[in-house]
């Protein structure tokens, strides 16, 4: 009997803070109200922990990942160029280390001219290593509606591994898409700003409105795609913006945070490594984050 009346205080905690909040005030409440229960889903399916298991089998998956965007990318801008940008864009997240170390994986990986039968058999591997992180993000996206939820047929990994090659090619579009809006704002800001100088401020927001717009529409591919079980549209888009701000903010908190020499002074030689890791692991639990306080998942 105390064991069980110790573990109702949890349950009571939670109907006593709910009602604290439900007699306040609606524009405080709401809000408050959103963030309770989106903590409380996300920490009753455990997200820490599928956290570690995207981050996991993002690390293997990522060149996969990145050779096809760029092959996608490379349709309009040539594969140097394409990958070059990317390859900085990631440097501004994870650092130049961190940066190099995963170019030197995309090289590494890629296909080159060795036979048909190679090639064919290293297309076919990089594909699968590429849309492989898609179903555990999708157990994780499951977890979140279900906690109880029981494992996927093969015909749901199938379907699961269509879904995620026709988001990869998506996502190598979005990031066509992402280098003409900034390439596009560069050059009208480096006009603009020798004519009227402060017009840089709100070039500079614009850029960061843009990227959240090609974030918000990746994560809205996400979560409408990707889980079992299709969220309605409107709370695929309350997820996507959700998670797009809180990644928008987060990644500048991520990479002070991970540029602090302490934080990877202690893994040596496997400092990338540990980097790109710690950095999907914060990534994924933002992701996982967005959609917990809306009806993405229900």
């Amino acid at each position: 009997m105390p064991a069980a009346h110790a573990m109702d205080v949890p349950d009571r905690l939670k109907r006593v803070a709910c009602g604290l909040l439900e007699r306040a005030p609606r524009w405080i409440s709401l809000p408050l109200l959103v963030l309770w229960r989106g903590v409380m889903r996300w920490l009753d399916a455990a997200a820490p922990t599928l956290g570690a298991s995207i981050a996991f089998y993002t690390v293997f998956a990522l060149a996969p990942l990145l050779i096809v965007t760029i092959a996608v990318a490379a349709l309009v801008f040539g594969e140097d160029a394409a990958r070059g940008q990317i390859v900085q864009e990631i440097g501004g997240l994870v650092g130049l280390r961190a940066a190099e170390a995963i170019e030197t994986m995309i090289l590494s990986s890629s296909v080159d001219s060795r036979g048909p039968l190679a090639t064919a058999l290293g297309l076919f591997t990089i594909l699968l290593g590429a849309t492989g992180v898609f179903a555990e993000l999708r157990r994780a996206l499951d977890r979140l509606a279900d906690p109880r939820g029981t494992g996927p047929a093969f015909t749901s990994l199938l379907r699961m591994r269509l879904v995620g090659l026709a988001l990869l090619l998506g996502l190598g579009f979005l990031v066509i898409a992402s280098l003409v809006l900034s390439a596009v704002l560069a050059a009208f800001a480096g006009y603009l700003s020798n004519v009227i100088p402060s017009m840089q401020f709100a070039f500079a927001g614009l850029d960061v409105a843009s990227s959240t717009l090609v974030l918000s529409l990746a994560f809205a591919g996400l979560l409408r795609w990707v889980p079992d079980r299709p969220p309605s549209r409107r709370g695929v888009w309350i997820g996507a913006i959700s998670a797009a701000a809180l990644f928008s903010v987060g990644k500048t908190l991520i990479g002070m945070y991970l540029g602090r020499a302490s934080v990877t002074s202690s893994f040596g030689a496997a400092a990338s490594f540990a980097v790109i890791l710690l950095w999907t692991w914060y990534s994924s639990q933002i992701l996982l984050f967005g959609p917990s306080g809306s009806d993405t998942t229900t």
